[in-house]
């Protein structure tokens, strides 16, 4: 995985093909985050119906892990 900063957010890659795969927004509000995922449309959006919400580095980051996207990448490349 390959990581960017980028517009005041890290954006995440798949290493070989270089498709995105989530950002981490910052807020500017300490360690407070909001996740995205690659858009059908382009560019970044929210998952599920209810918009963006900001959520502690941590709780983001469990999010990701417990994603099943990213479970399959941790079983096929770790």
């Amino acid at each position: 995985m390959l990581v960017r900063f980028r517009a005041n957010g890290f954006s995440l890659f798949a290493r070989r093909s270089g498709e995105p795969l989530a950002r981490l927004r910052l807020t500017g509000n300490g360690d407070e985050v909001v996740l995205l995922y690659p858009s059908h449309r382009g560019g970044w959006g929210a998952l599920g119906d209810f918009g963006a919400s900001a959520m502690p580095l941590d709780e983001a980051l469990q999010c990701l892990s417990d994603n099943p996207y990213f479970l399959e990448l941790r079983q096929t490349f770790g």
